[in-house]
């Protein structure tokens, strides 16, 4: 038997949720990072490393606030970059 759920109706006051475009993030100042996080152009990729090698990297990255593929791409720019 299915429960009947209680609908909630927004109060006065509140707005609707709204999606900033990118002429509103590059006016609030968002880092090409952040941009870049958002576009579509990437394309997963499937490596095998060593597994205690992949947790340590992890975590060294979850401490500095950054994810590990936005690691490995800035590691990859910069060895392209080199030659």
């Amino acid at each position: 038997m299915a429960k009947n759920k209680i609908l909630t109706v927004p109060q006065n006051g509140t707005q609707p949720a709204s999606i900033p475009s990118p002429i509103d993030n590059m006016l609030a100042g968002a880092t090409s990072a952040e941009i870049a996080t958002k576009t579509s152009n990437k394309r997963p990729t499937s490596f095998n490393i060593d597994q205690e090698l992949q947790t340590r990297f992890k975590v060294v990255c979850a401490t500095r606030g950054k994810s590990m593929s936005s690691v490995i791409e800035d590691f990859i720019i910069g060895y392209i970059s080199e030659q």
